[in-house]
């Protein structure tokens, strides 16, 4: 796991891909050691990390093909989103 600061750092050195996970297999990062015992981030969080590098964030399938663009959502709509769902 690269952590937050190297991911944007990543991000502005290029890097057009942040890779997400679908369950809760982080735990063993922070049993390994990891400095970030909580590495899991929020939609709101991610979207966050990334606009803040100046990048476009979007979501897409593992085929690559985008399912939503974040460019123009606000960040307190998205938290807005998973408070409700």
């Amino acid at each position: 796991m690269l952590g937050r600061q190297n991911a944007q750092l990543s991000l502005s050195f290029g890097v057009n891909d942040i890779d997400g996970t679908i369950d809760d297999t982080t735990k063993i990062y922070s049993m390994a050691g990891a400095e970030e015992q909580k590495p899991s981030m929020t939609t709101a969080e991610l979207v966050t990390l990334i606009k803040q590098v100046k990048r476009k964030p979007i979501e897409r399938d593992t085929l690559y093909n985008e399912i939503r663009d974040y460019s123009d959502v606000v960040v307190s709509e998205l938290e807005l989103d998973t408070q409700m769902n």
